[in-house]
């Protein structure tokens, strides 16, 4: 069995592959789809994963967020990406803005 990582609309996901000689008559099957990490550092910094181009911001200042919520999207290769956040929080800052270009580990949004 291997476990491979997979990409999908942004997404990354963990699949396991088993092989399959032509005389087993029986596949099981293990779905263990993990959920995408989330994106942050620090105690309150979300962080860009990648570079790309923030094309749109989904929060506000002073704004609450929770834990998994998304907060920016930001494009890269012709994907769109959604950025959550690892945490709840309160938005202080944002360190960005619509069309803003952004390298991989920039401070996207700052919480309080």
């Amino acid at each position: 069995m291997k476990i491979y990582k997979v990409k999908v609309n942004g997404k990354v996901y963990e699949v396991e592959v088993e092989a399959v000689d032509e005389t087993t008559e029986e596949i099981s099957r293990t779905e263990t789809a993990k959920a995408p990490e989330t994106v942050s550092e620090g105690n309150n910094q979300i962080l860009a994963p990648i570079a790309g181009k923030v094309i749109e911001i989904k929060v506000k200042v002073g704004e609450s967020v929770r834990k998994g919520q998304t907060v920016a999207v930001i494009e890269a290769m012709k994907l769109e990406n959604e950025i959550q956040s690892a945490y709840d929080g309160k938005v202080r800052e944002i360190a960005v803005s619509n069309g803003s270009a952004v390298r991989n580990k920039d401070v996207l949004i700052v919480l309080e």
